[in-house]
């Protein structure tokens, strides 16, 4: 292409391999919505908007002509505009691999190593490895976790994710062992177990062979014998009546020998066209839109009349910071202007007082940079530069810093900014120039932050270059951050601080300090500190006056008042000792040196690659090599997943008049309508009509999943912030949103507000109470030597789902009826409340799902709110509608896990045996009743877990409160009802003065026991798992060693801890303990199965196809599972309760037994022949080849909170685990060292599932109980929306090492195969880690002489952990006197 003498207005750009030429793009489009709407390369996922998931990672390649070298890098496809790639060449998952073309060696290990769930995260992980591989070939563990920290996955617990890239790594095969003395692991030796996975394994590619057709007659007797007795359907299989251990242990979920090699010689070639138009690269270019105008100048004199022209303007490189605030804060820039190619930004140079780099030089180039100078020049000179790597390892993800540039940290000035601090200690230089006012210096010092994200440069001035100096030989200089999560958070505190002696003295210089997190700047506090010695007066000195120079009001924005305060002491302490223990190297006789235990207090976080064991029951001896149960086969659908092949609802191609729609939300908690204005949002164009509570019929505008006690748009007055109050239906999902923010709602707020457990208890305000009660409570209490009270709350949690909820409703035009594509575990509730809305039958509607991109119970129920608007407006305009939420939008709605506050009241023995137990529970339920009843219901059910006692009653209340309706979430009460219960036990034991574990034993319940609801427990294990896990994880021992290195640690204490759990499965509502299916054979062999479940990444599919498989004796790759649709198995019941397996999978064996006894007399007729000729021989003896099956679970007969009877369970899953954790009692920071668990799972159907999924709740346990917070203003407003703000593991929050074992040797004779449910039990053993935390900070208690005994709420934040330790600075912080003032958020 010939170079214009004009500016380019025509994007170049190439996209796996292929070239685009766009001369009409709108500046605002980001690469994220071009390649989905326009390219429809769909694998590329949104998960967030804001840069902070990693799902929409893609790789950029770019041509360096100085270096002569193709340069790679990840970035985030949601945040990137799309003309920002001009020159450029992008990568996504679709252009690395295919199931049709072959599938390159990254996307087939995370598949085939089970580190692909739900799938929607996958192509992100894919793509960050990718990139990875093309920089470095044999990377490290430590390069896995750089790449890594930017991507996050909620289904697996990220270790199956790590294990099978480990494999690309120089530490392959180094990932654990299965626990024996002679593991070949441990040898150093290649595995000798015999792999499990093998040739089942086959979802897209046939790895059957020729068995396809090979159906002989030895294969068709070996099964005969073993179906007899599950053909009924109403029995579960081959159950032996065995409680025993078995010796048949694997620990090979998959084989390493079966990856494709890795060859980087055969990857894609960079485009060569764009090595040979470098004009694509330098170019001026212009790129206007409707509002906004793109500009990317040539020359720095260009830049600076352009910003003298725009002094408004903003200057964007990565546009991660100006991409959130146009998304998520409405603000508009019409002019952005992308300095990359102005030479005197881009340099870097190295200058005789240190490195002075452009302004838009990435983070990433500022720390390959920065390393390259620590390794070439002597450590003193490096000081600095060290400390800015040590806080770039934190700094976003990889994504984030290949696109942020350094001088967009310091022109955002963020008061939480991670660099600034740090480069204000530093006394960094910058130069700005403007066009009329030429070049000046301004020192980063306390006069450069003017105000909340302010500074001293003008509007019209531009930053050029950031000099970070050397270092001196008398200097020493330490950087510090306190996030919520370790990687890719954002700071609560963070500091840079430098200190400069005399020359060969100990006497102080010059002192400066910063702090980011203090202020609505970064804080530079002047301690006057020069002239004094590095003593301990000088520390008390200069926390003294720390103290008085960092007032932080209690309604600060942020919150964390007296944690921030004392951070910021803790902080200058670490300081403190580290520089003594370095001025005690170069002055021994002056300075003493660290004591180990201070040693300990200056440790930085390291990394540690994890290791990790899986142990589970092989296959019986003689089971046929083709029966795929019990064997760990690969998820159905992981090889699409990794490709981006598979399918997700927003993903489904657009149909030609389609819609799309954007929610009108509530912004206010409580408060009458007293207007709307939506003449602004109905006069854009594009926008085809707003719909509001006028615009339905009153009757059809009621809705709910249980009561009827909600409107599909509030007709009158708002119960919660984020309530639909209207619809805008547009041309184009932008237009759509910027209308909705249009319209005007005038409100009258109406008292009471009530946002809080104890708001709702002072008005009464609640559904219930109920009660269970067993024995005589008083007399139980009153009888006891003991009786002990106390009271825990548990904080919610979001669900954070990586897919948010996604619709597509199409109305069928001549019946009224309507098709809806929803990512919804519960197809016939949508389907019901659908046809409710539009005055339909249910006959009339279908709800169709493919698969969720996760669930977690938040796509139960609470989907509707966002499904029944659109589906109104389709109806309507008999038009297809679509809508896909956003993070913020979604986290607003939808609601979240339940807050629980729990009283206790318990009589002990001094024995420790437990007399009676009274317990209430209160649940903040949110505005509408949703399953709230229910979840409070199972909360009681659970308040047992594994103990026995004669007396017990626990009462329950749903407290009625204006928040979003808070719903379903794994384990749906159980967990926090359990956590009350070990809190209490925990208590009892300590008041005893005796061991947790012995109560704990003393009091476990047995097979022949009664649970308070008076259900006997036939075939409990927990003792077993009690046991094993006491053995596996060596834990007598290990606890010894926690006990010596406390005592030898005085800044870092560690816990470790032994729980139990016990879990009801079933629905306690009887008739929802019901499920169907659908088998089509066709005349090829071919099977279609459906079923009632949805699949979330929870592998239920799979599963459902390995129980067709063994029962149709055929290979499972001959089977298909489509879709869940309700125009196919109607009446489902939602996909929920742990239960969907046992249900759905006997459906299935009833309905694939039909098929075999109606094929039974052609297989006695000609044994030999084969499935194929069986099923060809049926056809044409006009034989039925389709059937439908159907199960409702015997033996339970639901609960009656009136009468007090029932079975509400079918059986109990039952499981233990030991965590080890190290707290920092100077920062509240932990570290999750190891963790073993024992699950019983009955007879696994298929061993990788079952262990992701118990991999995979414990780590969002983990984040319930130690890191997720949901933080709400007085008001009701949520606080904590987006990953930006809201902190889910990350790949260094699972533990260091993480041993999960299945039980062996226990089969459940009351589920399909002798399995047993895994999806909710294994949640709460993560409280283990959470009761180790209170271990630790009460032994760093009980060394301040405080009392170790203490109420500590989950979950067990660094804010809970810091102030919980209660050392002098924390005391220092803590004020007794009452606060009036209004907090920044409220506990609710």
């Amino acid at each position: 292409m010939a170079q214009d003498a004009g500016p380019m207005s025509t994007l170049v750009f190439f996209v796996n391999g292929k070239k685009l030429e766009d001369p009409d793009v709108d500046p605002e489009v980001t690469l994220l919505t071009y390649l989905r709407q326009k390219l429809r390369l769909c694998g590329t996922k949104l998960g967030c908007g804001e840069g902070g998931c990693g799902a929409c990672t893609v790789m950029i390649s770019r041509y360096d002509r100085e270096a002569d070298k193709v340069e790679h890098y990840s970035i985030n496809a949601c945040l990137a505009p799309v003309v920002s790639l001009h020159g450029l060449a992008v990568t996504t998952v679709e252009g690395i691999g295919s199931t049709r073309t072959g599938l390159h060696a990254v996307q087939e290990r995370i598949a085939l190593a089970h580190g692909s769930q739900c799938g929607f995260c996958t192509p992100g992980m894919v793509m960050s490895m990718y990139t990875l591989l093309r920089n470095k070939p044999r990377p490290s563990m430590a390069d896995l976790d750089e790449y890594f920290a930017g991507n996050l996955c909620r289904c697996t617990g990220y270790r199956p994710i790590i294990e099978g890239f480990r494999s690309f790594t120089t530490d392959a095969g180094a990932g654990g062992s299965c626990g024996r003395s002679d593991c070949c692991r441990r040898k150093g030796k290649g595995c000798d177990v015999k792999v499990m996975n093998g040739e089942m394994n086959g979802d897209t590619n046939d790895m059957y062979g020729d068995m396809n057709n090979d159906m002989n007659g030895d294969m068709n007797n070996d099964m005969n014998g073993e179906m007899n007795d599950h053909m009924n359907g109403e029995t579960n299989g081959d159950v032996n009546n065995v409680n025993g251990v078995t010796d048949d242990i694997s620990h090979v979920l998959y084989d390493t020998k079966e990856f494709q090699p890795y060859d980087p010689t055969q990857e894609i070639i960079f485009p060569p066209e764009l090595k040979l138009h470098p004009e694509w690269q330098t170019q001026n270019l212009v790129f206007r839109g409707p509002r906004v105008s793109y500009l990317r100048p040539s020359s720095l004199s260009e830049l600076l009349c352009l910003k003298a022209e725009h002094p408004g303007a903003r200057i964007v490189v990565g546009n991660t910071e100006v991409g959130i605030e146009v998304k998520f804060k409405n603000q508009t820039y019409p002019v952005l202007i992308n300095p990359t190619n102005v030479a005197e930004l881009t340099k870097v140079a190295l200058t005789k007082g240190g490195v002075a780099f452009g302004a838009s030089v990435t983070l990433s180039a500022v720390e390959e940079t920065l390393r390259r100078q620590v390794n070439a020049l002597p450590e003193y000179r490096t000081r600095i530069f060290s400390a800015i790597l040590e806080m770039l390892r934190w700094f976003g993800g990889k994504q984030i810093r290949n696109a942020a540039a350094i001088g967009g940290n310091i022109m955002t000035s963020s008061p939480i900014s991670d660099l600034n601090p740090l480069l204000a200690a530093a006394g960094a230089r910058l130069t700005v120039r403007s066009a009329e006012n030429g070049e000046r210096e301004i020192l980063m010092d306390q006069h450069f932050f003017t105000g909340y994200r302010r500074n001293s440069v003008r509007p019209e001035e531009v930053l050029v270059t950031v000099l970070i100096p050397f270092s001196q030989k008398s200097e020493y200089f330490l950087g510090f951050k306190q996030s919520r999560r370790r990687e890719d958070d954002i700071a609560i505190v963070n500091a840079g601080l430098r200190v400069r002696f005399l020359r060969e003295t100990t006497t102080v210089e010059e002192v400066v300090v910063a702090f980011g997190g203090m202020g609505p700047t970064t804080v530079l506090p002047l301690l006057n500190l020069e002239g004094r010695c590095w003593d301990s007066s000088l520390l008390e000195t200069g926390t003294s006056r720390l103290l008085q120079m960092l007032p932080l009001a209690p309604s600060a924005p942020g919150g964390m008042v007296e944690y921030r305060r004392t951070l910021a002491l803790s902080f200058f302490f670490k300081f403190y000792l580290s520089v003594r223990g370095r001025l005690s190297e170069q002055f021994p006789s002056l300075v003493a040196a660290l004591t180990e235990e201070e040693k300990e207090a200056t440790k930085e976080h390291r990394h540690v690659t994890p290791k990790s064991t899986q142990l589970f029951q092989t296959v019986p001896l003689g089971q046929s090599p083709q029966d795929p149960i019990g064997r760990p086969l690969t998820h159905a659908s992981a090889l699409q997943q990794a490709t981006g092949e598979a399918l997700y609802v927003d993903d489904l191609p657009r149909y030609q008049n389609e819609l799309y729609g954007a929610l009108v939300l509530s912004s206010r908690a409580h408060a009458k309508i007293l207007s709307i204005d939506a003449s602004h949002a109905r006069g854009m164009e594009g926008v085809e009509r707003v719909f509001f509570a006028e615009d339905l019929e009153a009757e059809r505008n009621k809705t709910g999943c249980i009561l009827t006690d909600e409107e599909i748009f509030v007709s009158d007055t708002v119960t919660c912030v984020g309530q639909v109050v209207g619809l805008v239906v547009a041309k184009d999902q932008a237009t759509a949103q910027r209308a909705a923010k249009l319209v005007r709602i005038d409100y009258e707020d109406v008292k009471p507000l009530i946002i809080t457990i104890q708001d709702a208890i002072r008005e009464k305000s609640w559904w219930g109470p109920w009660t269970i009660d067993q024995g005589d409570v008083e007399q139980g209490l009153k009888s006891s030597p003991h009786v002990l009270e106390g009271e825990m709350h548990v904080g919610g949690q979001e669900h954070f789902y990586l897919e948010t909820n996604a619709h597509l409703a199409v109305p069928r035009g001549e019946d009224g009826g309507m098709d809806v594509f929803s990512s919804t575990q519960n197809p016939t509730l949508t389907q019901q409340l659908v046809a409710r809305a539009l005055g339909v039958a249910c006959n009339r509607v279908t709800c169709r799902v493919k698969r969720m991109g996760g669930g977690f119970g938040g796509k139960e129920t609470r989907n509707n709110s966002v499904t029944l608007p659109i589906c109104v407006a389709a109806s309507v305009l008999n038009r297809p509608v679509r809508i896909m939420l956003d993070r913020d939008e979604d986290m607003q709605i939808t609601g979240t896990r339940h807050p629980f506050l729990g009283r206790w009241k318990v009589g002990v023995t001094k024995d420790g045996f437990f007399t009676a137990l009274d317990m209430e529970f209160y649940a903040n339920a949110g505005c509408s009743a949703n399953q709230s009843l229910d979840v409070v219901q199972k909360a009681m059910l659970s308040m047992d877990n594994v103990y026995r006692c004669k007396n017990r009653r626990v009462t329950g209340y749903a407290c009625r409160t204006h928040l979003p309706s808070n719903t379903a979430f794994r384990g749906f009460g159980g967990p926090q009802g359990m956590l009350f219960t070990e809190d209490m036990v925990a208590r009892a034991a300590d008041f005893l003065g005796m061991d947790h574990d012995e109560i704990r034993r003393k009091n476990m319940i047995d097979s022949g026991d009664v649970t308070h609801f008076d259900q006997p427990l036939d075939r409990c294990t927990i003792r077993r798992c009690w046991d094993d896990v006491i053995a596996q994880s060596t834990y007598h021992a290990r606890r010894e060693a926690v006990e010596r290195f406390n005592k030898g640690s005085k800044y870092r204490k560690r816990g470790i801890y032994l729980l139990p759990t016990k879990f009801g499965i079933a629905f306690s509502v009887l008739f929802l303990n019901q499920a169907g299916a659908l088998v089509h054979v066709f005349t090829d062999g071919s099977v279609l199965l459906t079923h009632g479940g949805t699949e979330m990444g929870q592998g239920l599919h799979t599963k459902m196809i390995q129980v067709a498989s063994r029962v149709l004796r055929i290979p499972a790759s001959r089977i298909h599972i489509s879709e869940t649709s309700t125009d196919k198995v109607p009446n489902t019941t939602s996909t929920a309760a742990s239960f969907s397996s046992d249900l759905n999978g006997m459906a299935v064996l009833n309905a694939c037994s039909t098929i075999m006894n109606r094929l039974e007399p052609y297989m006695a007729k000609n044994p030999k022949g084969g499935w194929d000729g069986w099923v060809k021989a049926a056809y044409l003896d006009r034989v039925s080849l389709s059937a439908t099956g159907f199960h409702k679970t015997s033996g339970i007969t639901g609960y009656d909170f009136d009468t007090h009877k029932g079975i509400p369970f079918s059986y109990f899953s039952y499981g233990a685990a030991v965590t080890e954790v190290e707290v920092d009692c100077l920062t509240g920071d932990h570290s999750v060292l190891r963790t073993d668990i024992v699950m019983d799972v009955g007879e696994s159907l298929n061993p990788a599932l079952d262990i992701g999924q118990v991999e995979g709740g414990f780590t969002q346990g983990l984040g319930l109980f130690t890191l997720e917070e949901l933080r709400f203003s007085p008001e009701g407003v949520l606080l904590t929306r987006g990953p930006g703000m809201y902190k889910i593991p990350g790949f260094q929050d699972i533990p260091r090492e993480f041993n999960v074992s299945l039980l062996r040797g226990a089969p459940n004779p009351r589920a399909i195969f002798s399995s047993k449910a895994i999806g909710e039990p294994p949640l709460f053993l993560a409280s283990s880690a959470f009761l180790a935390i209170r271990q630790a900070v009460a032994a760093a208690r009980a060394e301040q002489g405080m009392d170790p005994v203490f109420r500590f709420d989950s979950p067990a934040t660094a804010e809970r952990i810091r102030m919980a330790c209660g050392d002098a600075l924390a005391r220092m912080t803590t004020t007794d006197t009452a606060d009036t003032s209004k907090p920044w958020s409220v506990t609710v």
